[in-house]
């Protein structure tokens, strides 16, 4: 199994995610709407900003929790992004990048209270499975509950230990689903180095994974 998949497979994600890019009609078409939402914002529609909001704040949160390990924390993480994108977004020059620009200033933060966090012993104290899982398992079966979340545990564990570099951009295409160009633009490095990094990235969580896999 590739390693997106086992990510996939492992996280009881539905939808198993695959290496085919997006169609560009797909991309076009989310970046158009998202455009479209933040020129109506600027244009003094104060509800399209809690549209954009919507959109994005699974993606954001998911994100967060992959550096700060419990819901609360993510939560409180991606408020302060929002936050933060709410005061930026006049600087923001084109629109249809609107994704991409969020993904950096996402990832930043995340940077930052990450290490500000590990520089207070929180996660020493604090177990990556705290809370993984819990929203993803079945409410009415304790088994495939527990089964679940020791999975996510599992995943998440394996991405943490990765090198920054690697997590990053495994995080950002097989968990936050982002093309390629989108990675590119967000991490501010060449199409062909994402794509190698990205090899190389799922090589090392596969080997990872399968190792821990086979320990009793």
């Amino acid at each position: 199994m590739e390693p997106f998949a086992l990510i996939a497979c492992l996280l009881g994600i539905a939808v198993l995610m695959n290496d085919t890019p997006r169609g560009v009609s797909e991309d076009n078409s989310a970046a158009s709407d998202t455009a479209e939402l933040v020129r109506a914002w600027r244009g003094g529609d104060p509800q399209a900003f809690n549209r954009l909001v919507l959109l994005y704040q699974s993606r954001i949160y998911n994100l967060a929790l992959n550096y700060v390990k419990t819901n609360e924390e993510a939560k409180d993480l991606a408020q302060d992004i929002f936050v933060t994108v709410f005061k930026s977004l006049p600087n923001l020059r084109d629109e249809n990048k609107f994704s991409a620009w969020l993904h950096q200033l996402a990832l930043n933060h995340c940077r930052n209270r990450y290490r500000k966090l590990r520089r207070r012993g929180y996660f020493n104290s604090t177990s990556v499975d705290d809370d993984f899982g819990a929203e993803l398992a079945a409410p009415d079966d304790p088994s495939r509950n527990l089964e679940q979340k020791e999975r996510n545990a599992l995943v998440r564990a394996t991405i943490a230990a990765m090198p920054e570099a690697e997590k990053e951009i495994l995080i950002l295409r097989d968990l936050q689903e982002l093309s390629y160009e989108e990675i590119s633009e967000t991490l501010g490095v060449p199409l062909g180095t994402v794509k190698s990094k990205l090899n190389r990235a799922r090589l090392t969580f596969k080997n990872r994974i399968k190792h821990l896999l086979r320990t009793p």
